[in-house]
């Protein structure tokens, strides 16, 4: 995560923007990337995704409310102003939603492996001998959910398996799933609020810390 978000930053307008609301949020590329203007309630801190942009089989897609977190809306804070259309991530002013094709995914892949050679140097190994693991889209996903599991709230519980699913638009299985229809607003919310404060700690960390502070994307999902 440390060296996709320092790639990520490196990025221009809208890539930059995308990545790091994946990071953020545990979701699909496509979810943000097609993202648009009336999908949000900023007075609510709401992002509501229609059904029709979410994953679901025989029409068990329902809409997924995203919770905005103060990380999340200082980085939408950084979009430009759309002038001919609405999509929020766009090449053409807003008119249709940004590609992300795989030359985008291998100019983050090169500047990864520039950072995690920089930590190897720092750390007093060989930079010549450090690989960066093969990782998708989806992996920034798996990441996030797993590093849910790892998080406590300040008094000491941890985040109900519930919620976890919730965050990342698990539809729940059988009778479950067709019954209980509530969004976990509240909880969706205070489970961001700690990932977003681990990630800054992993963004961030103190000098001392900053080579023990890397999590691979392959490793933990």
């Amino acid at each position: 995560m440390f060296a996709l978000w320092r790639a990520a930053g490196r990025e221009t307008y809208p890539y930059r923007q995308i990545y790091q609301l994946l990071a953020l949020n545990a979701l699909r590329l496509n979810e943000v990337a097609d993202a648009s203007e009336p999908e949000f309630e900023f007075a609510k801190r709401d992002w509501i995704i229609p059904a029709d942009r979410m994953k679901g089989k025989k029409g068990r897609a329902r809409p997924h409310l995203v919770p905005l977190t103060d990380a999340s809306l200082a980085i939408l804070g950084t979009l430009p102003t759309l002038k001919e259309g609405s999509y929020l991530f766009s090449c053409n002013f807003g008119k249709s939603p940004v590609w992300v094709n795989q030359k985008v995914k291998d100019r983050l892949d090169s500047r990864m492996l520039r950072t995690l050679k920089a930590l190897a140097r720092r750390r007093g190994h060989d930079p010549s001998k450090v690989v960066l693991e093969h990782w998708t889209n989806h992996d920034i996903r798996r990441t996030v959910r797993t590093n849910l599991s790892a998080l406590k709230h300040s008094g000491g519980r941890r985040i109900p398996e519930g919620v976890k699913e919730a965050v990342i638009a698990h539809v729940r299985p059988g009778i479950k799933g067709v019954y209980d229809r509530y969004e976990y607003s509240d909880e969706k919310f205070e489970a961001l609020e700690l990932w977003a404060a681990r990630l800054q700690e992993i963004i961030n960390p103190a000098p001392r810390d900053l080579t023990s502070n890397v999590i691979s994307m392959r490793k933990v999902g």
